[in-house]
């Protein structure tokens, strides 16, 4: 039984440690579909994740049919190819990537872009805290997406983060005819696993925490 089907059927108080344990980022998706209110019911759940001011700056733009996932994705290829061409990357190479690119977004039954806004945010007259007040929801995306990985996992379903938008916003926002103030973040790649996700070790617990206790 792979991971993802047993984080689907668990049920007791340690629910929560054996998904955030259990979770891989799978990129092999069957060919088996994602309902549609399914999706819905976890991203209805996602969102309760914390944002500065409570802003949840977080849309998300949902694609299932195949047409708009290949017109997505090979739009992001060119975009690759063109940034690697720029990094004098040889020919072979870019076709490999942008190859494994076009495939992955492609195969996948479901394909999520989110995108943030600033609408809820805080504006003002110096940049420093501007940016600052972006960054607050930038950081917000890591606390949405786990919450969406997390859940979809309790029904079984797999995901994989890729960041590819924010190498390309303006080429996202044009395919998919984004609203003007939608800044792509993230692809969310989701659909039932054809092959496990790679087990990666962490790192040593006291590498990573320095508890500082009163003494």
């Amino acid at each position: 039984m792979d991971d993802v089907t047993k984080a689907s059927e668990v049920g007791g108080d340690t629910d929560l440690i054996n998904l955030v344990k259990v979770r891989r980022s799978v990129r092999a998706f069957r060919e088996e579909a994602v309902s549609t209110a399914v999706v819905e019911e976890i991203l209805a759940d996602a969102v309760w994740a914390p944002s500065p001011h409570n802003s949840q700056p977080w849309r998300f733009t949902v694609m299932t049919s195949s047409g708009g996932k290949n017109t997505l994705a090979t739009a992001m290829a060119r975009s690759l190819a063109d940034e690697l061409r720029s990094f004098g990357t040889n020919e072979d190479e870019i076709h490999r990537q942008t190859t494994r690119s076009v495939a992955r977004i492609s195969s996948a039954p479901v394909v999520i872009v989110l995108s943030l806004v600033r609408d809820g945010l805080q504006s003002f007259p110096d940049e420093r805290r501007n940016e600052l007040e972006w960054l607050m929801a930038v950081q917000s995306v890591g606390a949405v997406l786990q919450n969406l990985f997390l859940l979809a996992l309790t029904r079984g379903i797999a995901t994989c983060w890729m960041a590819a938008p924010m190498y390309c916003p303006e080429v996202v926002a044009r395919v998919l005819d984004l609203p003007s103030d939608y800044s792509p973040q993230a692809l969310v790649l989701m659909g039932y696993q054809a092959a496990p996700g790679k087990v990666r070790g962490r790192r040593p617990f006291d590498t990573v925490v320095d508890v500082r206790a009163e003494t």
